[in-house]
């Protein structure tokens, strides 16, 4: 089990200047040759509780909500997210592949146009 593995797995491969993490922690990075509005890298720095990282913000996405990669905020639940898919895998594996005969059954069921 390794978070590595739970970030490239949920990762969204997005870079950003700024972001928001669904903790509502905010991250941004000012040295990436970003477009700035008039003030907005100001703010950010004059934001108490802004992180600023020295590379893009990333993200990944799990349950409905969007995570910023450096946040802690969601490591307690991917841990017990990976330990209900490590515990389960092969149920998992048999859902998927149960799932993948039903939707090309529905497919094959399409009309043709």
């Amino acid at each position: 089990m390794d978070l590595k593995s739970f970030e490239q797995a949920f990762g969204d491969g997005l870079g950003s200047s700024t972001g928001q993490c669904a903790c509502g922690a905010v991250f941004y990075n000012p040295d990436g040759g970003w477009d700035w509005e008039d003030g907005e890298l100001e703010g950010y720095r004059g934001m108490a509780d802004a992180v600023e990282l020295d590379y893009a913000v990333g993200f990944l996405s799990f349950e409905g909500a969007q995570y910023v990669l450096d946040c802690e905020c969601w490591h307690s639940r991917a841990e017990k997210i990976m330990k209900f898919l490590d515990s389960h895998a092969h149920k998992i594996v048999d859902y998927m592949h149960l799932e993948k005969e039903r939707a090309v059954a529905e497919a094959a069921a399409m009309p043709t146009v």
